[in-house]
């Protein structure tokens, strides 16, 4: 990576932790929000897979409380690790913080980011983990050496045992329903079939500052942050179950795991797309290739008329004359443009067109 490139995202994101002033190679980060409960099993979960590897690791925990919360918790932990009860745990302390989730794993992400060079940046690696995730002893092992060949890794993962047959039963359904909707995008060939879950990837980190540094949203925040980095330097899976995140109830955001097992606790239906939709989006991708993108009408015609209906309400030929103007003449280059231009969100949002949900994505 270019030392400019990488001095301009460390000046747009100043965040600075004075502990990760010595070296080193690689960092978890863990935000952490009243997590004081389960903090202890996820640090030992990682004490042991660090023994498994001579990599000099930081571990980052992100310890942060919105205003107007009670900081009671936040501050037994950061207290607790200063005081070594956690070995080798690094602490960044955030009160009062606005950014959600997202924003405390950028900070850690980018306090890390500010203690390396530009040719650190291809063997550097950060893992993103929870607060209330174990992994298995191998997880270092296994993810380090994928990481480093660049993008990101999508890291296969379980959830965690259930407190009763009811809740076991929910957290079943809803992993299941996560990896079907990865399957089936891979059954129709999309670049942007892996799962986007926040304990479960690592990223190299000149990827990390190509894709614009993680995202800050309501929610969401990780689906974002992977897909930028798709189009950067591209989404691996690693399938080995290796991260087993949480199957708690949780209200802090508007979707993901816990409002999701709220939902079919109260016998709720999840949103299932149907095979059908797989069907038309396979057909779409198929078709997309440099002969039929030559012009925006030559894809269209081949398209099935509600994909077509979709493409006109995005306005894809007005956008697609304007990509095809600066594109290089090289064999691909059309096709690896549209998989820019369709990307994992306008995939998601064409799929619910084709089934008339009315989520605003």
């Amino acid at each position: 990576m270019r030392e400019f490139d990488l001095r301009k995202y460390q000046r747009r994101n100043p965040e600075h932790l004075d502990d990760l002033s010595r070296h080193f190679r690689h960092a978890v980060v863990i935000p952490v929000y009243n997590e004081l409960a389960h903090f202890g099993a996820t640090e030992y979960s990682i004490r042991q897979a660090l023994k498994e590897v001579k990599e000099n690791i930081a571990v980052i925990a992100v310890i942060n409380y919105p205003a107007g919360t009670d900081k009671t918790e936040s501050e037994k932990l950061l207290n607790l690790i200063r005081s070594g009860v956690f070995p080798g745990v690094i602490p960044l302390y955030l009160p009062e913080f606005t950014g959600g989730v997202g924003g405390a794993r950028k900070a850690g992400m980018d306090a890390f980011i500010n203690t390396l060079n530009a040719g650190d940046m291809e063997k550097s690696v950060i893992f993103s983990l929870d607060a209330d995730t174990v992994v298995e002893k191998e997880y270092f092992v296994k993810v380090l050496p994928e990481a480093l060949k660049g993008g990101a890794v999508s890291i296969g993962f379980s959830h965690q045992q259930a407190a009763d047959r009811e809740h076991q039963q929910a957290i079943d359904r809803y992993e299941a329903y996560l990896l079907r909707y990865v399957e089936k995008l891979r059954y129709a060939g999309s670049p942007y079939a892996f799962a986007s879950i926040g304990s479960a990837f690592a990223v190299r980190c000149d990827a990390y500052v190509r894709s614009g540094g993680m995202k800050v949203r309501d929610a969401g925040e990780d689906f974002y942050f992977l897909q930028a980095v798709a189009k950067v330097g591209g989404v691996r899976i690693l399938p080995e179950k290796l991260v087993h995140p949480s199957p708690r109830i949780s209200t802090r955001v508007p979707f993901g795991t816990g409002p999701a097992m709220a939902a079919l606790l109260r016998k709720e239906a999840l949103n299932e797309i149907p095979d059908g939709a797989f069907e038309v989006l396979k057909k779409v991708l198929a078709n997309a290739d440099d002969e039929h993108l030559e012009t925006p009408e030559k894809f269209l015609f081949t398209l099935p008329a509600a994909a077509g209906e979709f493409f006109l309400k995005e306005r894809f030929p007005a956008s697609w004359r304007k990509v095809l103007v600066n594109l290089p003449d090289r064999p691909h280059a059309r096709q690896a443009a549209f998989h820019l231009w369709f990307d994992g969100l306008k995939t998601l949002r064409f799929l619910h067109f084709l089934n008339g949900f009315s989520e605003k994505l």
